[in-house]
C-alpha cells in the first residue's frame, strides 16, 4: 500500500474523505466476505455431522446380517472345574464334560546340591571326575548337545540350558537347578540326557540325574538308527534285537542320512519362495486380465497408489490421482516436489475437487470389479446388493507384493533369483504353471519328510561319528549295560496333554483350554469318573444390550440433526470484521459467532431430507413370518413433541430400560420378546438397519452437487465458495482504483493550492 502524505495545503482529512466516499464500495466487498466465511462455517458444520452419520452407517453394515446378533452364552454346573464360553458358531443346547485328565508342563526339580555350592561353582567341585562329556538337551523339535567337563560351572550349564530351549534357573538358597519344559502338554515335554558315560556322570554330579518316560523314549529315538552287520535295523518293530550291532555299519549309514537332512532346508526354502512368487504371479497376472483392464491407465497407477498407503486415514486425492495430506490445521498438503498447501479457498480456486482415499478406494474397487453380491432384506423383499469383497483386494494385494519382493534388484541392478523368476513366467506363459508348482510341492513334501522323520539330525554340529557314539550309549542304557544312576532328591514332572470327553467323544489339548464347534472349556480341575454340565444357549442380556446400543447411537445422531434443523434464527447476526471485533470481548465475540453458527443448518433442505428419511425408515413396520413389527411391537417408542424433551421427538425410549428414567417402570417388552421368541426381534432389527442403511446410502450416493460418500452438497458448496473469492477480488480491485482515482483528484488539488499559494506569496513579497 503506497504511504500518501495528503491535506498538507488544503488541511483536509484526505483519507477520511476519501474512505467515505469509497465506503458503499467496501460495504459491498464486506457483504461477500461475510457471506463466504458463513459458508466456510457452514461447509465446517456439515463435514462433521457428515463424519458422525458416516460412522453410524459403518455400524449399521454389519448389522443387516445375522452375524451381528449372534451371542451366546454358556455356564457350567461346577465352575470351579471349568470356565466356559461360547462363540457364535456354538450350537444350543446342553454338553456332558467330563475333564480325565489336566495339562501338565515337564518339570525337573534338581537335587540339592550342597549349602556352599554357588552359581560359580564348578563341575569338578560338585565331585564330578570325568572328562570332557556330552549332556544332550531335545526340546520343542530340536535336539542340542551340550559339552562339559570339570571347568563347567553351574552358570555355564544353565544358560546352555535355556539355549537349548527349556527354562531353567539355580536357586542359590534352596541350592538345586530347576528345568521346564517351554510348553505344556506331551509333545512340549523335554529330555536331558548323557550321550557317553562322562555326560552321565556330569548330570548326576549336578543333580539332574532322574528316570523319565521322555529320556528312555530319546533313546530308543537313536537306538532305532542303529544297524546289524547285514546294513539291516539292528531292533525289529517290538524292540528286539536282530543280528549283531554294527558300529561301523551304522556310522555310515548315519552318514548318508546327515547329508539328506542338511539338503533339506535349501529344498524346502527355495522351492517354497519358488511356489509362493509362481501362485502370486499367476494372481496378478489374472487380475490384470479379467479385472485390472476395467479402469483405465491412470486409475491403474491410482488403485495401486491407494494400496500402498499404510493408513488412509486424513489422507485425500484428486481427480488425477494426486495425493493429499490433511494437516491439523485443515489445509491440505499435496505431495508434490514444493508441497503446495492449499486452503479450502485455494482449492476452489484451483479447480481442485478432493476425495477422502477411502472412498476413492472403494470406488476403483468396485469398478475394477473386486466385488461380491450379498443378499439384503427390506421391506420390498430380499434383494442382492453389490460390495466390495475384501477378502479379493487382500489377496491381490497380498500377491502383488510378494511378485515385487521377489523380483527385487541388487546395487547394479542385476536381478535376485532370475532363472526362477524367468521358469515361473515361461511356465505362466504356456499354460503350464499348475505342473510347476506340482513338481516343485512333490519336492517340499519329500524335503519336509525327510526333516520330519530324522528330526534328531537337525543339528548343524552333528558329525557320523558323535551321532554314532550316541547310538552305542543308547543301546547300552537300554539292554542295562549302562547304568544310570538316580541322583538322590530330584524329581520329575512328566509333561502330559489335557484329556477331555465331550459328549462321549474323547479330545486332547496340549494346554487345560480347548474348543470345540464354537464352545471354549478352561479346565481348572479334573472330574475323576464324573461329568459336568454345560449349557448353552442364546446370550439374552447381550442381544437386549446390542439393541439398546444401536438405539442409543440413532438417538445421539437424530437428537444433533433435530436440534441443527430446529435452531432458532439468527436474523440480524453477521460475521464481524476486524474492527468490529476489536470493539468487543472475546467472550461477546465468541457468544456473537457462536449464534450464527448454531443456526447454519436451520431448515436446510439436505439434512431435512435426511431427518425424514432416517425418522421414516424408523418408524415402518417389517413382516416376519406372516406377522408385521415395528419398534413398538417391543415396546421401543418415541415420546412425542409435548412429552420429550427439546429437541429429542424423534430419539427413541425402551420400555423397561434401567437407565431411562422416562420410561424404567413400563413392562419391559423387548426382553420377554427376546426371551420369547429371539428370531423374531433378530429377524425385525436386521430389516430396520436395513431400511434405514438403505437411505443413507441413497444420500451418499454421488451426484453433480455431492460426492461419494457425503450427505450434503459439498460440491455445490465448493463452487459456490470459489465464487465468492472471485466476487471478493474483483469488488477489491474496484475498490483499490476508486481509493486511487479519488487519491490522484486530491493531490491535483493539493498541488493547484501549493501553485496558488506560492504564486500569492511572490506578489505579497513585490509590495513589501
Amino acid at each position: 500500500m503506497p504511504i500518501r502524505i495528503t491535506g498538507m495545503n488544503s488541511g483536509l482529512d484526505t483519507e477520511a474523505l476519501v474512505s467515505e466516499l469509497v465506503s458503499a464500495y467496501r460495504m459491498k466487498s464486506q457483504k461477500y466476505v461475510k457471506a463466504q466465511k458463513k459458508l466456510s462455517w457452514k461447509q465446517e458444520i456439515w463435514k462433521g455431522l457428515n463424519s458422525k452419520v458416516s460412522a453410524f452407517y459403518s455400524k449399521l453394515t454389519s448389522l443387516r446380517y445375522s452375524a451381528a446378533y449372534n451371542l451366546r452364552t454358556a455356564t457350567a454346573s461346577d465352575p470351579t472345574k471349568a470356565t466356559v464360553s461360547a462363540s457364535s458358531a456354538a450350537v444350543n443346547g446342553t454338553y456332558n464334560v467330563q475333564i480325565k485328565q489336566m495339562a501338565k508342563s515337564g518339570y525337573l526339580t534338581g537335587a540339592n546340591l550342597g549349602s556352599g555350592i554357588t552359581e560359580g561353582s564348578k563341575l569338578s567341585e560338585l565331585g564330578y571326575t570325568g572328562g570332557n562329556g556330552t549332556i544332550t538337551v531335545n526340546a520343542n523339535g530340536k535336539t542340542t548337545d551340550i559339552a562339559v567337563d570339570g571347568n563347567t560351572t553351574i552358570s555355564d550349564f544353565v544358560k546352555s540350558l535355556n539355549n537349548a530351549g527349556v527354562k531353567a534357573s539355580y536357586d542359590s538358597t534352596h541350592h538345586r537347578i530347576y528345568v521346564a519344559s517351554s510348553k505344556m502338554g506331551k509333545d512340549g515335554d523335554f529330555s536331558l540326557t548323557g550321550s557317553d558315560a562322562d555326560g552321565i556322570g556330569a548330570l548326576n554330579s549336578l543333580g539332574l540325574s532322574v528316570k523319565s518316560t521322555a529320556d528312555d523314549a530319546l533313546y530308543k529315538q537313536w537306538a532305532a538308527y542303529a544297524r546289524n552287520t547285514a546294513g539291516d535295523p539292528l531292533f525289529d518293530a517290538s524292540g528286539n534285537q536282530v543280528g549283531t550291532y554294527d558300529a561301523a555299519g551304522t556310522e555310515a549309514y548315519i552318514s548318508s542320512l546327515l547329508d539328506q537332512v542338511r539338503k533339506a532346508p535349501a529344498t524346502v526354502t527355495n522351492n517354497s519362495a519358488e511356489i509362493k512368487y509362481a501362485n502370486a504371479y499367476k494372481a496378478v497376472e489374472e487380475a490384470k486380465a479379467n479385472k485390472l483392464n476395467q479402469l483405465s491407465a491412470q486409475e491403474v497407477t491410482e488403485f495401486h497408489a491407494l494400496l500402498d498407503e499404510k493408513n488412509l486415514k486424513n489422507v485425500y486425492v484428486d481427480a488425477n490421482g494426486n495425493f493429499y495430506d490433511k494437516q491439523s490445521d485443515g489445509t491440505y498438503t499435496a505431495r508434490d516436489a514444493n508441497k503446495t498447501n492449499y486452503t479450502d479457498a485455494g482449492l476452489a480456486a484451483n479447480g481442485i475437487t478432493l476425495t477422502e482415499s477411502s472412498k476413492r478406494l472403494e470406488e476403483l474397487e468396485k469398478k475394477a470389479g473386486f466385488t461380491k453380491e450379498v443378499e439384503q432384506t427390506g421391506s420390498g423383499g430380499t434383494i442382492k446388493q453389490t460390495v466390495v469383497d475384501e477378502s479379493q483386494v487382500n489377496a491381490y494385494k497380498s500377491a502383488r507384493a510378494t511378485v515385487a519382493a521377489y523380483e527385487v534388484v541388487d546395487a547394479n541392478g542385476v536381478q535376485t533369483n532370475k532363472a526362477q523368476i524367468d521358469a515361473v513366467q515361461a511356465a505362466y506363459g504356456n499354460g503350464t504353471l499348475d505342473t510347476l508348482v506340482g513338481d516343485l510341492q512333490k519336492d517340499i513334501d519329500d524335503a519336509q519328510k525327510t526333516l520330519k522323520d530324522h528330526a534328531l539330525l537337525d543339528n548343524a554340529s552333528f558329525t557320523a561319528a558323535s551321532v554314532a557314539g550316541k547310538i552305542t550309549n543308547a543301546i547300552g542304557v537300554l539292554d542295562g549295560s549302562i547304568q544310570i544312576p538316580v541322583s538322590a532328591g530330584a524329581t520329575r514332572v512328566e509333561g502330559r496333554d489335557a484329556i477331555f470327553v465331550i459328549n462321549d467323544a474323547e479330545y486332547t489339548s496340549t494346554s487345560n483350554d480347548i474348543t470345540v464347534n464354537g464352545l471354549t472349556i478352561n479346565a481348572l480341575g479334573e472330574t475323576g469318573n464324573d461329568s459336568i454340565s454345560i449349557t448353552v444357549g442364546n446370550n439374552t442380556k447381550g442381544l437386549y444390550d446390542k439393541i439398546k446400543g444401536i438405539i442409543k447411537d440413532y438417538n445421539e445422531l437424530i437428537n444433533e440433526m433435530t436440534k441443527l434443523y430446529n435452531a432458532g434464527s439468527s436474523r440480524g447476526y453477521e460475521p464481524l470484521t476486524s474492527e468490529e471485533k476489536d470493539a468487543l470481548t472475546d467472550s461477546e465475540v465468541e457468544e456473537w459467532e457462536k449464534k450464527i453458527k448454531d443456526s447454519l443448518l436451520r431448515r436446510d433442505d439436505s439434512l431435512s431430507s435426511l431427518l425424514n428419511g432416517m425418522s421414516t425408515a424408523m418408524m415402518k413396520s417389517y413382516n416376519i413370518n406372516g406377522k408385521n413389527y415395528s419398534l413398538s411391537s417391543f415396546g421401543i417408542h418415541t415420546l412425542g413433541v409435548l412429552n420429550s424433551a427439546d429437541n429429542e421427538q424423534n430419539a427413541y425410549h425402551i420400555d423397561g430400560d434401567a437407565d431411562d428414567a422416562l420410561t424404567s417402570g413400563n413392562a419391559d417388552k423387548l426382553m420377554a420378546a427376546l426371551s420369547e421368541d429371539p428370531d423374531a426381534v433378530i429377524d425385525f432389527m436386521k430389516q430396520l438397519t436395513s431400511g434405514v442403511y438403505d437411505v443413507i446410502n441413497k444420500k451418499m450416493s454421488s451426484t453433480s452437487l455431492s460426492s461419494f460418500n457425503y450427505v450434503y452438497n459439498d460440491k455445490e458448496m465448493a463452487r459456490e465458495y470459489s465464487d465468492y473469492t472471485k466476487t471478493i477480488a474483483k469488488w477489491e480491485e474496484k475498490l483499490q482504483k476508486m481509493e486511487d482515482s479519488y487519491y490522484k483528484k486530491f493531490a491535483a488539488m493539493e498541488k493547484a493550492l501549493a501553485t496558488l499559494q506560492s504564486q500569492q506569496n511572490s506578489l505579497a513579497n513585490l509590495f513589501a
